[in-house]
């Protein structure tokens, strides 16, 4: 029977013995349950051992559960997330959503859901299991060169940059290859992850909507991809120093 190891992440101690206590591992068919309090050491634990599922908080010393997550998008995308909050912050869980979590959770944790959510994704990997990476094994048979895959991507990004759930996979169907092969040469070719060089473009192309258009902080965030404007203005702050306002403001052509 296929085990599974998971890895639990929170700062708070009392947490993970709440988790470890409350939910029926043997009955989930666990293996290994590890356990960490940050970011840093969720990476480190991701990059040494075999983890299939890992369960974390949102919120995290020395950067949040979405920073870990992000990197799990780019790279381990095989691994599955479930992240729980004690936020009713939707725009979180959009951003988890998009970069492939599989579920999310409130604190005070349900733990009976919390099992139901880990049985649906042992399931999803069984199924994983059983399919064969058939890009992978044609990888040989590429013709394209690195950089004009690369250049077919940016382009197909630039032209769906509305497109809130642009992923990896889908970008990677569309130029044929498979999604393990993209995320390395893109990054290769302009030393960016696919989701960073999406969030960068995003903002890029609002400065130039804020600076040189009268449209909405709304409008514009929708034109960018962000469902939710006060998501837009958050990560836009958070690369810029400034609001999308403040931005406009000082940049107003």
């Amino acid at each position: 029977m296929r085990k599974f190891n998971f890895l639990l992440t929170d700062d708070e101690e009392v947490a993970l013995l709440g988790l470890e206590e409350g939910v029926d591992w043997e009955r989930l068919n666990a293996d290994k349950i590890y356990k960490c309090h940050s970011k840093d050491t969720a990476i480190r634990m991701l990059k040494t051992y075999d983890i299939d599922i890992i369960i974390t908080d949102i919120e995290m010393p020395n950067g949040n559960g979405i920073e870990l997550i992000r990197w799990l998008y780019d790279n381990k995308p095989y691994v599955k997330s479930i992240f729980y909050t004690g936020h009713a912050e939707f725009s979180y869980a959009q951003e988890a959503l998009r970069l492939g979590v599989e579920d999310y959770l409130l604190k005070p944790i349900p733990y009976n859901e919390l099992e139901t959510i880990i049985e649906k994704i042992e399931k999803k990997i069984l199924l994983e299991d059983k399919q064969v990476d058939f890009s992978e094994l044609a990888m040989d048979t590429i013709k394209e060169s690195p950089e004009k895959i690369v250049d077919q991507v940016k382009k197909l990004i630039a032209e769906n940059l509305s497109v809130g759930n642009l992923q990896r996979d889908e970008l990677a169907a569309m130029v044929h290859v498979s999604s393990g092969y993209l995320g390395r040469i893109f990054k290769k070719e302009t030393g960016y992850t696919i989701s960073d060089y999406i969030v960068k473009k995003r903002i890029s192309v609002s400065k130039q909507l804020l600076s040189k258009t009268s449209l909405s902080v709304t409008d514009i965030s929708s034109r960018v991809g962000f469902s939710y404007s006060s998501y837009f203005t958050k990560t836009f702050k958070e690369h810029t120093g400034q609001t999308p306002q403040e931005f406009r403001q000082q940049n107003k052509l």
